[in-house]
């Protein structure tokens, strides 16, 4: 039913919920995961220049925040008994919600997992989040997995 699930992760304890869900499916229909991480932080070479800073330490900084975030991923798919999931790890800089729709028209996956804590911030209250915008978007279907409460 599900070959081929895309979810979406910014690595916080919401977002380990969401890969949780997305390994348990991946398990039962012996689906694909390609699992997309999001650096809004980063800034193109355009942006790096016109900030005067230099290119190839900022560059390099990033090289070793995408080290990082794949080898936290890796260590919550074993966390989760995924070792045994294929898996893509796509890391992109930009806006959330279009890079995360962008990969959407080039897999085509049957299910995109998400998750979600509700709006923090007044932006998210006008501009919506970025699960908001995901949902509202999307051509594919997309499950949405709340945050665990620890009250």
């Amino acid at each position: 039913m599900y070959n081929n699930i895309l979810v979406a992760t910014d690595l916080s304890p919401r977002a380990c919920n969401a890969l949780n869900h997305a390994v348990k499916l991946a398990h039962l229909f012996n689906s694909k995961i390609t699992l997309i991480n999001v650096h809004e932080e980063f800034m193109n070479k355009e942006e790096l220049v016109m900030s005067r800073v230099s290119v190839d330490n900022i560059q390099e900084s990033y090289k070793t925040t995408c080290i990082q975030a794949k080898e936290e991923i890796k260590h919550l798919m074993h966390n989760l008994d995924g070792d045994d999931v294929d898996i893509d790890i796509v890391l992109r800089e930009g806006k959330a919600c279009e890079e995360i729709l962008e990969l959407s028209e080039t897999i085509k996956p049957d299910l995109i997992i998400i998750g979600s804590n509700g709006r923090d911030s007044l932006s998210e209250y006008i501009m919506g989040t970025t699960t908001t915008n995901v949902v509202d978007k999307s051509l594919y279907p997309v499950l949405v997995v709340p945050s665990i409460s620890n009250d």
